[in-house]
């Protein structure tokens, strides 16, 4: 995409700030930037941007035909359809959060939710939504970790997606809750399937599919179920799996923490202790002596 920088930039990147996370056809990008211009160009996906600090002003052709000039601060986004054409204009720093997916994701995650239909982004000017910008964010934050879930980022994702199909989308304004739980033995299937590899960096994906369920559906039935969400129980069975193995082998430390799914002893050790209150090696010592 080009960008037009308002003053010379030739010794210094006009990019102050840039973190960006993509997850199969759905990316997240934070960055900040000096003055400068985004000449008109066509959305070839579709794209939500929210303005963290500074002021923008974007000019658009809209479905009429007509010309719409609009100006944007803190908190304040600008959804642009795929195929829609737009420029943008800021006059100091400027920093953003960037939401970008092709209609094939938007709509993957529709029938997801039981939206049968072709799912479009409305054209959306003026919205201000704080629950958009904090999940942004925590989901750049997720994936940029060393140790970072697979399942969470999932989680993130998907929550983000279903938040913006259900209020920022053609798709009905409701759809068919699922308010069940899980069976007694799809839930004893999927338990038994994160037991036994609770050393794989497991997807929400992948545990859904035990259970027949897109998973949509699934995160709300095993909260149903079991009372807190699939990653929350994911972490206490490899934490108790963990004590098992402190307390009853001599395997080092470090190998306990890679088959338990750990992907580093210090993340190993912080959450080991946020939840005994005790390091790895001091419960050993307790339990052994």
């Amino acid at each position: 995409m080009q960008i037009n920088w308002e003053n010379d930039v030739a010794e210094k990147s006009p990019i102050l700030l840039k973190r960006e996370a993509c997850w199969d056809e759905f990316c997240v990008k934070q960055v900040r930037v000096l003055a400068g211009e985004m000449p008109e160009h066509t959305a070839k996906v579709n794209e939500i941007n929210l303005t963290m600090d500074g002021k923008i002003k974007t000019q658009r052709h809209t479905s009429s035909g007509k010309t719409r000039v609009d100006c944007g601060d803190s908190n304040t986004m600008c959804f642009t359809p795929i195929g829609q054409t737009i420029e943008a204009k800021w006059d100091a720093e400027y920093e953003t959060v960037m939401i970008d997916f092709s209609p094939k994701y938007l709509t993957t995650m529709a029938l997801e939710m039981n939206l049968p239909g072709q799912i479009v982004l409305r054209e959306n000017l003026s919205a201000k939504d704080e629950l958009i910008q904090h999940l942004s964010l925590a989901f750049i934050s997720e994936v940029e970790k060393e140790e970072s879930s697979r399942l969470f980022a999932d989680s993130l994702a998907h929550t983000l997606m279903f938040h913006i199909i259900k209020n920022y989308t053609n798709a009905v304004s409701h759809t068919k809750q699922f308010l069940g739980g899980l069976s007694g033995r799809k839930l004893r299937l999927v338990k038994e399937f994160i037991n036994d590899n609770l050393e794989q960096d497991l997807t929400l994906t992948e545990i859904a599919q035990v259970a027949d369920l897109s998973h949509f559906h699934f995160a709300r039935a095993f909260r149903k179920s079991v009372g807190i969400t699939p990653q929350q129980y994911i972490t206490n069975r490899r934490i108790e799996k963990a004590k098992e193995l402190l307390a009853k082998s001599d395997l080092p430390i470090v190998e306990i923490g890679f088959q338990t799914g750990f992907k580093n002893q210090s993340h190993f050790t912080t959450l080991f202790r946020k939840i005994t209150s005790l390091t790895p090696k001091l419960w050993r010592e307790v339990k052994q002596n």
